[in-house]
């Protein structure tokens, strides 16, 4: 029996809040496809960061693991972006339920259910005190401000007024630029949106932290682009 299953948790940096907690094996914890979108939004407006907290677990183990760390930071207001008690997960074939694809109607473990009052896990639970202010400190600076506070009080924001007017690719302030050299030698520098067009899934694992690509099936970018190798700039 296969010990390669964890259990990762992503937390947010400045607060070390966790918001989340899956398991996996490989490099599923890197991954950020197939997230929900109160995972997207938390990873976009915070600084995130993932760790694992227990490996060498078979599936059967992770699970029960992953249900015991969603219960237990429940407990404490976070893991809010795990919708349901986790320990659902299954590795592959046909024990996997996305082989059903229940994306509609009753089939879908969602439907007729909502997240609001006692449903709600965080339900009658309050923050403590501590939490509260660690919160504020990360909020701070970051909501909308009203008149004259706003720092883009009386300046506009369309056409040559935006100060990302006219600025595309590496003149963005917030391009990260990529060094691709591809199998035969041949070089160049991309955008991380432009890795993610060209290379697909393969890109998506380590845009992070760069590396060589690799494709887990016999597709035309396996052909084309296995073994390039991606550095971040």
């Amino acid at each position: 029996m296969h010990k390669d299953f964890y259990v990762y948790e992503y937390y947010i940096v400045n607060t070390d809040e966790v918001f989340y907690i899956g398991k996996g094996r490989q490099n599923r914890y890197r991954e950020l496809h197939n997230r929900n979108k109160y995972f997207n939004n938390i990873m976009a407006k915070y600084t995130c960061d993932v760790r694992i907290v227990e490996s060498g677990l078979t599936n059967k183990e992770a699970c029960l693991k992953e249900k015991e760390f969603i219960k237990k930071r429940w407990s404490k207001g976070q893991a809010r972006c795990n919708l349901t008690a986790g320990g659902t997960g299954f590795s592959e074939g046909k024990l996997n339920p996305r082989a059903l694809k229940p994306h509609k109607g009753e089939l879908n473990y969602f439907y007729g259910k909502r997240m609001v009052g006692e449903e709600n896990h965080f339900y009658g639970k309050k923050h403590t005190e501590e939490t509260k202010r660690k919160i504020s400190m990360n909020r701070k600076g970051k909501g909308g401000q009203p008149g004259k506070l706003n720092p883009m009080y009386g300046k506009g924001r369309k056409g040559e007024d935006n100060p990302m007017y006219g600025k595309t690719r590496f003149d963005h302030h917030n391009a990260v630029k990529f060094h691709v050299v591809y199998p035969d030698g041949d070089s160049e520098y991309l955008t991380a949106k432009e890795c993610e067009k060209k290379f697909g899934i393969a890109f998506t694992r380590i845009r992070k932290t760069g590396g060589t690509l690799h494709y887990k099936k016999n597709t035309p970018n396996k052909t084309l682009y296995e073994n390039t190798v991606i550095t971040i700039i």
